[in-house]
């Protein structure tokens, strides 16, 4: 059985064009279930959802199985949630989709026949392409800078680019929003660390994979279409959850050796981004971000501990694909572009040297 995972908060405008979708998938109809979690959404998106498979989209109601959580608990916890119901009824595949997503019709069978292609493929990600400008990638699988920046691989390039094959080879995670788990896997690694909330807990899942010997790929085939209007400056709990977690992230993956020769960089980089919070108002942001983990540590000790001990792999492979300079558009200026990034290049290629 494959169960679709599907975490809705305040959904309702996304609901109609994600459900036509998912009634026309090609999957046999007693091989999958779409397990619907609403994080106590205030716009009645779990009402007009009744509704709608009631009606018009009354094909799918056989599949369907909604539960009302009582508060939003956040990307990780919430979609844990399903996960595990998943797993507890005999789920071989767990499918994670965003709401704010609509799919082809071959999206989940071409999944998982990418994911039954090679035994040690554990995590599967689906082709993202723009909703709106459907020629357009927003990631052909995500990268991730050494300092623990992540962002969406070949965002806004042509399907048809010749770039497409070169910034598949730089996938180091999949994106959370459309992407498939083996249930195997899930028993053996875990599922997401809810000490992240909202953001990374997809980037680390695939890192404790990878150390666990597994594949994490791109299914080409699978197609889902995102919504996808990320700024990061465009609010500042935003920034927070950013911040706080890409600090959480380095800290519980990387042996010591390779923090300790990191850490004049890290330093700089806090620099940098101290300055940045203080010009965009969010320096009580930044603060928070850091001050998280004085009555955290323990939790962040836990995970570490938890990552070393079982690790199959050092540092170095684990990170041959990682990015040594921050690309992702919306956050490109002078000071980047002219002083960090040939900084962090630098810095990366001796480093490297050394772990």
């Amino acid at each position: 059985m494959t169960y679709i995972i599907l975490l809705i908060w305040n959904g309702r405008k996304y609901l109609p064009k994600l459900f036509e979708s998912l009634a026309k998938i090609n999957y046999p109809p007693d091989k999958f279930k779409i397990l619907v979690l609403d994080s106590a959404s205030t716009d009645g998106s779990l009402e007009y959802l009744e509704r709608l498979v009631q009606g018009p989209l009354a094909s799918l109601r056989k599949n369907l199985k909604l539960i009302r959580l009582a508060s939003n608990l956040g990307f990780a916890a919430g979609n844990n949630l399903g996960m595990q119901y998943a797993l507890n009824h005999q789920a071989k595949y767990v499918y994670l989709l965003n709401q704010d997503t609509k799919v082809e019709p071959n999206f989940l069978l071409e999944a998982v026949k990418k994911a039954e292609s090679e035994p040690k493929i554990g995590i599967v990600q689906s082709l993202l392409m723009h909703f709106k400008e459907e020629n357009e990638i927003q990631s052909l699988g995500n990268q991730l800078h050494y300092l623990g920046y992540g962002w969406s691989g070949g965002n806004w390039l042509d399907k048809k680019s010749p770039r497409v094959g070169q910034e598949v080879g730089k996938m180091v995670y999949a994106s959370g929003a459309a992407v498939l788990y083996k249930a195997s896997l899930l028993k053996k690694i875990g599922l997401f660390d809810e000490n992240y909330f909202s953001y990374h807990e997809d980037s680390d899942i695939c890192l404790r994979a990878k150390l666990q010997g597994y594949q994490v790929v791109l299914a080409p085939k699978s197609i889902v279409y995102h919504d996808y209007n990320f700024s990061p400056d465009k609010n500042k709990l935003r920034y927070f959850w950013n911040e706080k977690n890409r600090l959480y992230l380095i800290f519980k993956f990387y042996a010591l050796r390779t923090l300790i020769l990191l850490l004049p960089i890290i330093f700089m980089m806090d620099v940098g981004q101290f300055i940045f919070a203080a010009k965009k108002g969010y320096l009580w942001q930044w603060l928070k971000s850091r001050f998280w983990f004085i009555p955290n540590f323990y939790k962040l000790l836990k995970a570490r501990r938890q990552v070393q001990s079982a690790r199959k792999m050092g540092d170095k492979e684990l990170t041959k694909n990682f990015a040594c300079e921050i690309k992702y558009q919306p956050v490109q200026n002078f000071l980047l572009d002219k002083i960090g990034n040939p900084a962090m290049k630098a810095y990366w290629k001796i480093v490297r040297k050394f772990i």
